[in-house]
């Protein structure tokens, strides 16, 4: 029988736990689906650090969790792209000294 609501969805699986740090902060330390712990700091208070936990454990049980640093992207892939996107507007000098440099 599967949970139907998020109290009863964090009774059962119960992986995050909430700390204080700093004397003013909050941090919510939890596994993403790969079972690697890690963790999300900079909650003012205890009631936004518990929410930010039950939302990352329904994104879990829905399958729908994506991971932070997932969607990060580099400036190496982003750069191409960028690159050819200022063709349209810039002078060619313009364009070169951006190639070059």
């Amino acid at each position: 029988m599967a949970p139907t609501d998020v109290a009863e969805l964090l009774s059962v699986t119960n992986v995050a736990t909430i700390e204080a740090y700093d004397g003013k902060r909050y941090q919510v330390r939890f596994r993403m689906p790969e079972h690697k712990q890690t963790k999300r700091r900079g909650f003012r208070t205890k009631r936004d650090a518990e929410q930010f936990a039950a939302a990352v454990e329904v994104q879990k049980y829905r399958g729908e969790f994506i991971a932070h640093r997932a969607g990060q992207v580099t400036i190496g892939e982003l750069g191409p792209d960028w690159l050819t996107r200022q063709s349209a507007h810039l002078k060619p000098s313009s364009l070169l000294a951006l190639k070059v440099g």
